[in-house]
């Protein structure tokens, strides 16, 4: 049988929202000023769609497999995340181009300079901020899908084994300095919420600063709930990586004597757990308890004095 492949089709990423980042990568390399307002955007653009493409490249061969990891990628967010990102380029790709249509090729004019460096500032970092959380959340959840589909496979060598435990450890680190980090940010966007919120000055000065602050708090809203979903995303993606890097290689156990075993775990503890369990053998009325058990056993009964 062929081995089975994810692609962004198979998991809901749409076709739109895939063109719609590459024609906002096209658009970004237009007038050159205006490209160094949002060189960074582009960067990300393109670190959301490498991984999208090695996503397909993996090839897996068991049916089980394929279909946990695709349940996996499913629970991070990462469709959402890269849909939701294609329209907001699309939307932004149409207002550049509006923005910026008394520039030529190469220079910004006076008036798109202002329209954004100062009117527009804010809603370019909101979406420099929802490109960068799509990259991230893009990154971690293919990243742990790669990792965990070699894990979850019999035909991966122990020392293989080892070293891909080695790269899930430094992948759950990195996550977790990344969390840290978006709880910086979030706490620095409520700090300038509530900045611009105190600070009233004159909303009749006629320099349109009353005009700005109603566009920066709405927003920084915005900011604030991209880096929200940005948390529970990469939360998910690490618990994924916990439930892999619990291991079970289990074999000959052999139950007698009207005995009882448990050769398990609680899925109230591990979740997921890949095990590899062979030869349980019972004899004499005994019984074994096998794989991972729900609520309905009770450990204690196999401790008993």
């Amino acid at each position: 049988m062929d081995p089975f492949s994810i692609t962004v089709g198979v998991l809901g990423i749409t076709k739109f929202a895939i063109s719609s980042i590459n024609e906002l990568r096209g658009v970004i390399n237009g007038p050159t000023e205006a490209k160094e307002v949002v060189q960074d955007i582009t960067l990300n653009l393109g670190a959301i769609q490498r991984p999208l493409a090695a996503l397909e490249n993996i090839k897996i061969s068991e049916s089980v497999i394929y279909a946990t990891a695709k349940e996996d990628l499913t629970k991070t967010g990462v469709v959402e995340g890269v849909n939701n990102c294609g329209n907001a380029c699309a939307n932004f790709t149409s207002k550049l181009k509006k923005w910026t249509k008394h520039s030529s090729s190469t220079k910004l004019s006076l008036r798109d300079r202002l329209i954004i460096g100062v009117w527009k500032k804010e809603e370019i970092y909101t979406l420099r901020r929802q490109v960068q959380s799509c990259q991230t959340i893009v990154h971690f959840a293919v990243g742990s899908a790669q990792l965990l589909v070699q894990l979850r496979s019999e035909r991966v060598s122990r020392n293989v084994r080892e070293e891909l435990k080695e790269q899930l450890r430094t992948l759950e680190h990195t996550i977790q300095e990344h969390v840290d980090v978006t709880k910086r940010q979030q706490y620095e966007a409520q700090k300038r919420k509530e900045d611009l919120e105190e600070d009233t000055g004159d909303d009749d000065d006629g320099n349109g600063s009353h005009a700005l602050r109603v566009l920066a708090l709405k927003e920084i809203e915005k900011q604030s709930c991209l880096l929200e979903a940005d948390q529970v995303s990469s939360a998910v993606a690490f618990s994924q990586l916990l439930s892999g890097s619990t291991d079970q290689v289990i074999s000959n156990v052999i139950t007698s004597d009207d005995s009882e075993s448990l050769v398990a775990l609680p899925a109230s503890v591990v979740g997921k757990v890949n095990q590899r369990i062979r030869n349980v053998t019972t004899q004499g009325k005994s019984v074994a308890i096998v794989g991972v058990f729900d609520g309905n056993i009770d450990m204690r009964n196999y401790f008993k004095e």
